[in-house]
């Protein structure tokens, strides 16, 4: 490490201790593609910056490749001085990398662009191709995506599928079509103010009450019961669930977009 890189490595270190990870400068590894300049580590999640006197994409990408090969949450960084020269086009291929920059000035490092979990295999639709009223609906979900945010992407997502149900299941009961029928054949009678409190567990079992229900309704009501374990787990368990919530988040995020589509569709 070149002396005059050595307190942008140091800033670099003491950013990521303040997130709450341990860290070890140039820890070194076998299977590592090179010595991170820093390594650091916080439940789940490892991380490795690189520090450099400018934007090393190849060094870079080889990082990248290493960190898909992984199958828990892994982050790259870039870290130089706020004065290197780097063009508006390494921006975007760090971005497109998934790979965070810091700039580091007066021996403090400030995140311009954050690093994506490089191990999640998860690709969202373009959001363009969602109705008007969707896409309003759906912004903060693609807004946490971006910043890499896949737990609170998935949060987001399961409510604005709740309330969706929520409206959908109202509209068919103040209009007649709805009718909930218990398994003693007695029906239940529901009020707005009842159904506006229910939550997804409790959305599940009413969808599967309708007595005549449309494909838009065996289709929520199907996407509430299969998402809803994993939406307790985010909730509650994050930690201890993390694996498991990993493996599943692409699918179910599909899945809710699905359900979210054919509430848009339905009368």
């Amino acid at each position: 490490m070149p002396d005059e890189l050595l307190a942008v490595a140091a800033a670099a270190g003491e950013w990521l201790r303040s997130l709450g990870y341990t860290v070890t400068p140039e820890r070194r590894e076998i299977g590592y593609p090179f010595t991170p300049t820093v390594y650091g580590k916080r439940r789940s999640t490892t991380a490795f910056i690189e520090v450099d006197a400018e934007v090393a994409i190849d060094r870079l990408q080889e990082w990248v490749a290493y960190g898909r090969s992984r199958t828990s949450d892994t982050r790259v960084w870039c870290a130089i001085a706020e004065d290197a020269v780097r063009t508006g086009q390494q921006d975007r291929q760090l971005k497109d990398l998934g790979v965070g920059l810091l700039l580091v000035s007066g021996g403090e490092a400030v995140e311009m662009i954050p690093p994506k979990d490089l191990a999640l295999n998860v690709a969202l639709p373009d959001i363009g191709t969602f109705p008007r009223r969707l896409q309003t609906k759906l912004g903060p979900v693609y807004e946490h995506f971006d910043r890499a945010e896949w737990r609170e992407c998935f949060q987001e997502a399961c409510l604005v599928l709740e309330d969706s149900a929520r409206h959908h299941l109202w509209k068919g009961i103040r209009a007649g079509r709805v009718v909930l029928v218990m398994d003693d054949g007695t029906q239940e009678q529901l009020s707005k103010k009842v159904v506006d409190r229910l939550t997804m567990g409790q959305l599940a079992v009413r969808f599967s009450r309708i007595a005549q229900q449309t494909h838009a309704d065996r289709a929520i009501g199907d996407a509430l019961k299969r998402v809803n374990p994993d939406r307790v787990n985010v909730v509650h368990n994050k930690h201890r669930a993390e694996a498991k919530l990993r493996r599943n988040a692409g699918s179910q995020l599909w899945l809710i977009f699905g359900a979210l589509k054919e509430i848009e569709r339905s009368p």
